[in-house]
């Protein structure tokens, strides 16, 4: 069985910061292992930023949430499954036609270049929504912890290797799925008042035992006045 150091369980979110200063953030915190590169920044920065964190030795999750028809989902996961990136995310509702081809066009693009290909994950439903968003803004009625069962199986049965899911769902997915099927979880705070404009939230120990495979951490660590000491004190709080 592959057992995860605690550095591995650990993406840090690189949202806010610009190509020098995650150059400069990562060489002070060479135990860092994992990143997040979101839409802002891959935006901003391009895929050169992808090539800086490879050359880095980063492993990277790129978290671009794609959701479209399934000809461009299938065009667009080629491409990016080419970057040689390691996580890549697409949301769960753009239905199964489209997680079905995305997931056949990362191993050919990745096959193109004979790279390993990326794991791909469902968003299930957002840390940002509470059960009266859902309500209000779609008219769901059902709880979210519903929709996000919904779509984690969803995911599963399209052949996906896992899901983005809140800290909250964690238990109840993790009684369905094994540890193949990863659970990646934002919504980490280390402290319970700093849930910025996130809902459903959860310290890291939390987290881990109720059966996260990987955390997404950002704020908590890049804006903090030591975030090497930081890390290393999840890392110790997750062992």
């Amino acid at each position: 069985m592959n057992i995860q150091s605690s550095e591995e369980k650990i993406i840090l979110a690189l949202d806010g910061l610009n190509k020098n200063e995650i150059i400069n953030f990562l060489k002070k915190c060479p135990q860092i292992k994992w990143v997040k590169v979101g839409l802002e920044l891959f935006c901003r920065e391009g895929p050169d930023i992808i090539k800086i964190l490879k050359n880095m030795q980063k492993k990277i999750f790129l978290d671009l949430k794609l959701y479209d028809i399934p000809n461009t989902m299938y065009a667009t996961c080629y491409q990016i499954s080419k970057l040689g990136v390691d996580i890549i995310s697409l949301h769960a509702s753009a239905g199964s036609r489209a997680l079905n081809v995305s997931k056949q066009a990362c191993l050919e693009g990745s096959s193109k270049l004979n790279l390993k290909p990326p794991t791909l994950l469902g968003v299930t439903v957002l840390t940002s929504f509470s059960s009266e968003d859902i309500k209000k803004d779609f008219n769901i009625q059902t709880s979210i912890e519903e929709n996000v069962l919904k779509l984690a199986k969803l995911s599963f049965n399209s052949g996906l290797d896992g899901c983005v899911c809140s800290p909250r769902e964690l238990k109840t997915l993790r009684l369905t799925y094994d540890n193949n099927f990863q659970l990646i979880t934002p919504g980490i705070r280390l402290e319970e008042k700093a849930n910025h404009d996130q809902k459903r939230v959860m310290t890291p120990k939390e987290a881990i035992f109720y059966g996260a495979s990987k955390l997404v951490i950002g704020r908590s660590i890049t804006q903090s006045k030591n975030p090497m000491e930081v890390f290393s004190d999840i890392c110790k709080s997750i062992t």
